[in-house]
């Protein structure tokens, strides 16, 4: 094997890797939007990502101790309720849900 033969099989693995990172970037986006156009539909209407937030309103649910794994985490919970109005028929809906989030306990001393 000659260097130039090395040099053209990195060149192809490169080339595949490239080529497989492009692949699943277009597909996440696409992903992406049809979530986003399936959450923002209007249930009026019907029609879909026509829904823009108008206002969002956190609620507090409170923090827990999870000493489930090998380190314990702290998880704060608050309840999410985002006010949509519709761009097109301007009806008005409220989507809720909850949001979690997680820190070791080693991080907040």
């Amino acid at each position: 094997m000659v260097l130039s033969d090395l040099g053209y099989y990195i060149l192809l693995c490169i080339i595949w890797v490239g080529i497989f990172i492009i692949f699943w970037a277009i597909c996440g986006y696409i992903l992406y939007r049809l979530v986003d156009r399936k959450l923002r539909a209007c249930p009026n209407c019907k029609r879909r990502a026509s829904g823009i937030i108008e206002n969002t309103e956190l609620e507090s649910l409170g923090t827990q101790i999870d000493r489930t794994g090998k380190e314990p985490m702290q998880i704060t919970s608050e309840k999410v309720t985002d006010h949509f109005e519709c761009k097109h028929c301007h009806h008005t809906w409220i989507r809720n849900y909850v949001r979690k989030e997680s820190t070791p306990l080693n991080k907040l001393n």
